[in-house]
């Protein structure tokens, strides 16, 4: 089934940081697209909920050194 949350996201500081979360979320088995403002501390992910989580978004971001939650 298909989701669509917004993730606040804290310790984004250029665009670089933009690009790095796109490109690894977007790996993620399930994540169809995902957005992300710099301006707004924001990701917006759309995902399919029956091959992966809010948590493993949450934790793929956190891991990318960013601090993530669901908003």
């Amino acid at each position: 089934m298909s989701s669509t949350k917004v993730f606040s996201v804290n310790g984004m500081t250029c665009q670089s940081c933009v690009k790095n979360i796109e490109r690894n979320v977007g790996k993620i088995d399930g994540v169809k697209s995902v957005k992300v403002s710099l301006d707004e501390k924001e990701a917006q992910v759309e995902f399919d909920s029956d091959k992966t989580s809010e948590q493993a978004i949450v934790e793929k971001i956190n891991g990318l050194g960013f601090q993530a939650q669901t908003k």
